[in-house]
């Protein structure tokens, strides 16, 4: 009978830790009004395929929020979304506009974006069945500046500007939904730069990021075989194109 009863308050306890877990889920989806819901069906996402090669886009919208400083693991609440490609918003001037829909989470509401310098993103990917025994990577088009890579809470490598590739072979298990998160951090060039603005004589601030976050196109892709490319690779990806209007 004690084992019983032992037994029976596990199941209670992991039960409410299910309901928990769902509860965080519901919370971090009602951030979106009606009508507007991300979309991250692979059935649905854009693809280009030749006989060696296929790219599944990830555009579309993304949790989002800005990151606490010294973090180092992916959050567990308070998700915002934001789509992907798209620069963070709050830079906004005279040269720039903010374009795309911020759906910010209450907790960071009064957070001034324009001065955020890190930021999360997070989305759930499905490496196609048929992609066994084939190397899979994550790719993105234009970075700014730094992404750090986790799989299902795991890091898994690192991404540079402007462009880059990281391997995913061993993290993602194909026909398997798998968690994709990645911290994304805003550096400038110089640290400190000169400025002419108003006078003839230079003066000394602080150097920024016009264009920070995922700003380009993203993906994963399957190619024909695992190979012994490195685990990181970074190069710039040359006629590479995909909508980017398109969800995934």
């Amino acid at each position: 009978m004690a084992i019983q009863r032992v037994v029976l308050h596990m199941a209670v306890a992991l039960v409410g830790l299910i309901l928990l877990t769902g509860l965080c889920f519901a919370q971090a989806e009602g951030v979106l009004p009606p009508g507007v819901k991300a979309v991250w069906d692979p059935a649905k996402a854009y693809r280009e395929t030749t006989p060696t090669r296929e790219r599944v886009c990830l555009n579309g919208l993304w949790r989002w929020q800005p990151a606490k400083k010294g973090t180092t693991a992916p959050p567990q609440d308070e998700w915002g979304y934001f789509k992907v490609p798209g620069s963070w918003p709050g830079c906004g001037d005279y040269m720039q506009k903010d374009c795309q829909t911020l759906y910010v989470h209450p907790s960071w509401k009064a957070a001034n974006l324009g001065a955020v310098t890190m930021a999360w993103y997070q989305r759930e990917i499905t490496v196609p069945a048929e992609w066994a025994g084939r190397r899979g990577a994550l790719s993105a088009e234009y970075l700014n500046s730094i992404a750090e890579v986790f799989v299902d809470g795991r890091k898994v490598g690192d991404l540079r500007f402007p462009a880059g590739e990281t391997e995913l072979t061993a993290a993602c298990r194909p026909g398997e939904r798998h968690m994709l998160s990645m911290l994304v951090t805003a550096v400038p060039l110089n640290a400190v730069m000169l400025s002419y603005s108003d006078t003839n004589a230079t003066r000394e601030v602080k150097g920024s990021v016009r264009h920070r976050g995922l700003c380009g196109d993203d993906a994963v892709s399957g190619n024909g075989a695992k190979s012994a490319l490195p685990r990181n690779r970074h190069r710039i990806l040359e006629g590479a194109a995909s909508p980017r209007d398109i969800a995934g």
